[in-house]
């Protein structure tokens, strides 16, 4: 793949940024690490993920890519409660701590869980 550094914000390929938003970054390095740690083996990744998107077409998303991180968030979250590294209800939980520490963060400060 041709990348070329761009100005601090990482990397981009000829199409544009290869990720939208630092939370597919983010989604993408913890795929990444599990796979380093041997939790995650890339052939189970690959089937998790294909199931995904699988069941996302079959929900109308019209797979024009921009929802690609939505369905690997999906799918990490799914594999997370199956392995039972987190439940549903705490991975939920922690969702609502990020949206309630984001609202209240000003503009342009860093995000911290209390």
């Amino acid at each position: 793949m041709a990348n070329s550094p761009v100005s601090g914000s990482g990397f981009r390929e000829p199409e544009g940024p290869a990720f939208r938003a630092p939370w597919e970054a983010q989604v993408f390095a913890l795929v990444c690490a599990l796979q380093d740690a041997g939790k995650l083996s890339p052939a189970e990744w690959s089937a998790l993920l294909g199931e995904e998107i699988r069941l996302a077409k079959e929900r109308g998303d019209p797979d024009l890519g921009d929802t690609y991180y939505v369905h690997c968030l999906a799918a990490l979250e799914k594999w997370l409660s199956e392995k039972n590294f987190a439940a549903h209800d705490e991975i939920g939980q922690r969702i609502a701590d990020w949206r309630a520490a984001y609202l209240r963060t000003p503009h342009g400060r860093p995000v911290e869980l209390r």
